[in-house]
């Protein structure tokens, strides 16, 4: 019964993905645009040392949301194992296999992870929600209150998760409703992270909540194989569908996704609990510091973006990803921070 349900649900996604693909012909390039510049993995190498280099408290709490959001979103996606529009068509028995739907695929369609709940929207929704959260709170504007700049701010933002879902289901990435789905969590994850106090937990803390978090995925990994689901299905669908092999790429792969929000919650804890971050936290920073702070910390994480890690095998492709999202936010949470209010106090010094 669930099952024809959701195949009644998924035929009439794809219609409305055609149509719109065919509706939005010439605005191909803007939905790509969207659908990059809020990708997941900005929330870590944009978001997070942008903020943190200008608030160190919404910084933080927004890394929290990125690290915990993914690792959410990635647990369901094995749990709830979605299908995605561009591999379905082609497994449902709904169409005859000689005339298929009108859906197109396109060189970032073919993500390699399930497709419920979207991680694109869910990111966007915890991220978006933080900074929402942040502007208001710093113009003293009560989210209770039905102020003009409260209705505006989050009309804005449910704006911005309505586009970034659109392009998501121009490209045949998800259904609808796997957006839906992840806007929901993911505003529920920002709601609980921005409630939580996370300036008390020890570099111990961190460690240990890094380790938690490898440690579930693995359980949530060998459980669904004891049950005899294979994790890794997905995969196997985009190597097999997708139009073109080299739009599959290992970095959408569910494993990455691990190395990513696990190297990223203890490199960040490792940051935050360091004694040069401790320093760092002593000085005053003007706005000039923080702009330089902001620059060079969106320098490292765009230059990290080039590094091609070689496949020499599995094992070390994973592990370097891990290694590189450890550094990375200890980088921008200790490093530059520290430096710049180093070279700040020299500069004053010396014109004294």
């Amino acid at each position: 019964m669930l099952f024809n349900a959701m195949e009644l649900v998924h035929e009439n996604s794809i219609s409305a993905i055609s149509l719109l693909q065919n509706r939005f012909d010439q605005s191909s390039n803007l939905m790509f645009l969207i659908s990059t510049l809020f990708d997941p993995r900005y929330a870590f190498l944009f978001y997070a040392p942008l903020l943190y280099s200008i608030d160190r408290y919404t910084g933080r709490k927004l890394m929290w949301v990125a690290a915990i959001s993914e690792w959410s979103n990635q647990i369901l996606k094995w749990i709830l194992h979605g299908e995605r529009p561009y591999w379905w068509i082609h497994e449902t028995s709904v169409y005859n296999k000689t005339s298929l739907p009108d859906v197109q695929q396109f060189f970032i369609t073919c993500e390699t992870g399930p497709g419920s709940p979207s991680g694109h929207a869910m990111v966007t929704a915890s991220v978006w929600y933080i900074l929402i959260e942040s502007f208001l709170r710093k113009r003293s504007v009560d989210a209770s209150k039905n102020s003009l700049a409260n209705r505006l701010a989050w009309s804005f933002y449910t704006i911005i998760l309505a586009v970034v879902s659109l392009s998501r289901v121009y490209i045949a990435a998800h259904f609808p409703h796997q957006c839906f789905l992840g806007g929901i969590i993911g505003v529920a994850v920002a709601m609980i992270i921005s409630n939580l106090d996370t300036d008390s937990l020890s570099r111990r803390g961190y460690v240990l909540g890094g380790v938690g978090l490898f440690a579930s995925a693995i359980m949530t990994y060998v459980s669904l194989r004891a049950i005899g689901v294979d994790p890794m299905w997905s995969v196997d669908r985009a190597l097999k569908w997708c139009v073109k092999r080299e739009y599959v790429h290992l970095d959408t792969t569910p494993f990455f996704s691990v190395m990513r929000y696990v190297g990223f919650f203890i490199g960040m804890g490792l940051g935050l609990t360091s004694s040069w971050s401790k320093s760092a936290s002593k000085v005053t920073f003007t706005t000039p510091m923080k702009i330089v702070s902001a620059i060079l910390a969106l320098g490292v994480c765009k230059a990290s973006e080039y590094i091609k890690i070689p496949m020499v095998n599995l094992v070390f492709f994973y592990g370097a990803a891990l290694v590189i999202n450890m550094i990375l936010p200890y980088i921008f949470v200790a490093i530059i921070p520290y430096l710049v209010s180093k070279l700040s106090f020299t500069s004053k010094a010396k014109s004294t």
